[in-house]
């Protein structure tokens, strides 16, 4: 994945700082860093403020095309560069480090597999049947404490078939809830970074490599989208996209101080036949390529997947290849 930054948001103050430094070279592994490159990592580190360290670690190579260090000990001289720019006082690091000696000793431990525990909040229901009409008030609740992230990752873990996994870089979580007699959780819905490698929307964006690479964060993946088994009404899929693509903008607006434009997903062929997708009215755009979602190198084969686009706004590719600016939206 290349995530993508903003520079002409760098502020004077932040231009004026980087400049009393830069006469200080700033070297990562042997290159040498000039002004330009300090500023795009000062801003990556602002955008991606809600990451611990290892994340923006891993962020700040992958954007700075560094993709060589990231899970070697390459790692370790992108966050001496933190450091230096913390005590530099040009970032706040995302993840406190405390001083001992002379010395930087990390306060955290190496991240392990997340272990999501079963509950009985999310053991399964009676079964809920009929058709949406006879279920309102329905609609999309976000995730925004940490109870609600807790169940949510549970009933991912439990009921769907990837599992939770661990979304990376700024993501949206939905509750589906529905009403009727017995109001209710019906699934879950996760939106999270777009992918790299996707040839086929590439082509129908028409937008350029260097486009891709400063613009892809205008692109967000519907990458969870779970009914819970129970669930047996008509509609409620197709229904939760719907709401799904009339808020996600502005939810995403409020979050993270950016707006996508377009939505992607896949969908498993062999399983699954993307009906609820084509009745919101989705854009089938083929097949993938068999690669994993962020692979640039053809490295993570997959099995090919059937995509569908959903563009947000009409004017979607002036955005996504520069004609326009976030900047220009109009709420």
């Amino acid at each position: 994945m290349v995530f993508v930054i903003n520079i002409n948001t760098r502020t004077d103050n932040m231009k004026k700082e980087v400049n009393k430094e830069v006469n200080k070279e700033y070297i990562v592994n042997g290159k040498v860093l000039n002004e330009q490159k300090i500023e795009e990592i000062i801003e990556i580190v602002k955008i991606y403020h809600r990451l611990d360290l290892d994340e923006v670690v891993k962020t700040i190579c992958v954007i700075m095309r560094w993709n060589s260090y990231v899970r070697t000990k390459k790692e370790a001289a992108v966050e001496n560069l933190l450091i230096l720019l913390s005590e530099k006082e040009l970032i706040k690091l995302p993840k406190k480090l405390v001083k001992k000696d002379g010395n930087w000793n990390k306060t955290r431990k190496k991240r392990e597999k997340d272990i999501i525990p079963m509950t009985g909040k999310t053991a399964p229901k009676e079964e809920c049947s009929g058709t949406i009409d006879s279920f309102y008030p329905a609609g999309l609740e976000m995730v925004n404490s940490p109870e609600k992230e807790a169940l949510w990752n549970e009933y991912v873990e439990r009921y769907h078939e990837l599992k939770y996994g661990r979304p990376f870089g700024d993501r949206i979580k939905y509750l589906i809830v529905i009403g009727g007699k017995k109001p209710q959780y019906a699934g879950c819905m996760l939106f999270s970074a777009s992918s790299w490698a996707l040839e086929e929307r590439d082509k129908w964006i028409g937008w350029t490599k260097e486009d891709k690479e400063i613009r892809l964060r205008f692109i967000v993946n519907n990458t969870r989208f779970l009914i819970f088994p129970w669930i047996k009404i008509k509609n409620l899929a197709s229904f939760a996209l719907a709401r799904a693509v009339e808020r996600v903008r502005l939810d995403w607006q409020k979050e993270f101080r950016y707006a996508p434009v377009l939505l992607e997903t896949f969908v498993d062929g062999a399983k699954y036949t993307g009906a609820s997708y084509k009745a919101a009215n989705w854009i089938y755009m083929g097949e993938t390529k068999g690669r994993g979602r962020q692979d640039q190198y053809n490295k993570y084969l997959s099995s090919p997947k059937h995509i569908y686009m959903y563009p947000l706004v009409k004017d979607f590719r002036d955005y996504l290849t520069g004609k326009k600016s976030d900047g220009d939206m109009i709420w």
